[in-house]
């Protein structure tokens, strides 16, 4: 018989980082009567406890866009799209960071430098005049640029010295959710450097473990043979690219699919699911786990509800289950071993 059940709560404001320094989280647990009126032998000062957590809802994005041959109509896809990634962003109420470059490293290309249209900020933010716009008009970088595309090692200038700490500054945080979007028709022709351990070096890993650097593709995939880079039957699938989503966990999309609407979706839901994972205290019986977001039963569901992550002892929402600005979300269970 089960005679113990933990309930944690919170007022939602994002994901959990121990160096963050925002709202609190209390998490209650108490020993409940059990048969014949029998109580747990606990001490009675210790049949509730306290503990403090924090939390931080800052994410920083970069864009590295293909301004290659063929990569105009992509670009406008992408840009016609923007506002569904910024209005869902803006909805569960992140602090975030967006910046754009090239993956055009020539003599003649941003080399890493964010890009920006005249009279506006190179780091675009909640609060910037007519930002979908602004978005939209950054992405069509157009496509004179090299056609020797090398996303990754632009990636690396722009967060790196001494672009981050001039051109560049400003951008990235030290405790913010780093994501790295790239949307190119071909492979990758970077230097051979191990880009996931440098990521992991300027981004330590969560609390909970999990990275703190998601990368997200959109390009030619190897399941989609009729995706092509040239009009000729040419295809150049991403593998350099792929193998940071692998790693990190982020979203992988065709850029032949349609208007690039579904590509946009995922890569918002995988950044508003890694920002409000839900970390417990303890393990719990799996099939105990009961999710309440503003007093309302959470279906456990891995497309509109919350699923429990044992890599990481936390609960993780999705799709239209994801919380909202000041949402309050109440998990409640029973520790693993009860009998």
């Amino acid at each position: 018989m089960k005679c113990q059940r933990q309930e944690t709560s919170r007022k939602f404001s994002g994901r959990g980082l121990s160096c963050a320094l925002s709202n609190f989280v209390t998490l209650f647990a108490s020993l409940m009567v059990g048969c014949g009126g029998q109580k747990f032998a606990v001490e009675e000062e210790n049949s509730s406890f306290g503990q403090v957590a924090t939390w931080n809802t800052e994410v920083d994005v970069l864009w590295v866009v293909d301004t290659s041959s063929s990569m105009a109509k992509h670009q406008d896809r992408l840009a016609s799209q923007v506002g569904l990634f910024i209005d869902g962003l803006n909805r569960t109420g992140l602090d975030y960071r967006i910046a754009v470059t090239s993956m055009d490293m020539s003599g003649s290309g941003l080399r890493g430098r964010f890009f920006a249209q005249a009279g506006t900020p190179k780091i675009l933010t909640a609060t910037t005049p007519n930002l979908v716009n602004v978005l939209a008009g950054r992405l069509r970088l157009g496509e004179s640029g090299s056609p020797v595309e090398r996303g990754r090692e632009a990636m690396q200038a722009a967060l790196s010295s001494p672009l981050a700490t001039s051109d560049n500054a400003g951008f990235l945080r030290p405790n913010a959710l780093l994501n790295v979007i790239y949307l190119s028709d071909e492979e990758d022709q970077s230097p051979s450097v191990d880009y996931t351990t440098w990521l992991d070096s300027i981004k330590p890993p969560l609390p909970l473990g999990g990275r703190n650097w998601l990368a997200h593709f959109m390009g030619v995939m190897p399941s989609d043979p009729n995706c092509f880079t040239s009009e000729w039957g040419f295809s150049s699938v991403g593998y350099g690219y792929l193998n940071l989503v692998d790693a990190s966990g982020g979203s992988k999309e065709s850029i032949c699919d349609g208007n690039l609407q579904r590509a946009l979706t995922n890569v918002r839901a995988r950044i508003l699911e890694v920002i409000t994972e839900f970390p417990l205290d303890r393990k719990p019986n799996i099939s105990s786990i009961k999710v309440y977001v503003d007093g309302q039963l959470v279906a456990q569901d891995a497309n509109n509800g919350w699923t429990y992550r044992e890599s990481t002892n936390s609960v993780r929402f999705h799709g239209s289950a994801i919380p909202g600005v000041g949402a309050r979300i109440q998990v409640q269970f029973d520790p693993e071993g009860l009998k």
